[in-house]
């Protein structure tokens, strides 16, 4: 039998980063935490970082952010707009 309350969710390759970062910090932390992981990653993986990367990195987490409880998409803002604390929704854990 099929959920029909699943859903399933193609994010976008600087997302699925996100959503690594904060599983690693066990579901929230600090946007500058995850940005400096991020871009940790990349830098182990030989990649130059751009001076204007961090904002990539928001714009994504911005992009795939949820409004409510009932919001499908994979990350929160537990504190509310204009937090900077990120959260990964329940769903994404």
């Amino acid at each position: 039998m099929i959920n029909s309350q699943a859903a399933v969710t193609m994010l976008d390759p600087l997302a699925s980063e996100i959503v690594a970062a904060l599983r690693y910090f066990r579901g929230v932390c600090h946007r500058r935490e995850v940005i400096e992981y991020i871009q940790a990653a990349r830098r182990r993986a030989g990649e130059r970082i751009a001076e204007d990367f961090p904002d990539a990195i928001i714009g994504a987490f911005e992009q795939w952010v949820g409004q409510d409880a009932d919001d499908p998409r994979p990350f929160r803002l537990p504190f509310g707009p204009g937090s900077h604390r990120w959260a990964l929704a329940p769903a994404a854990l």
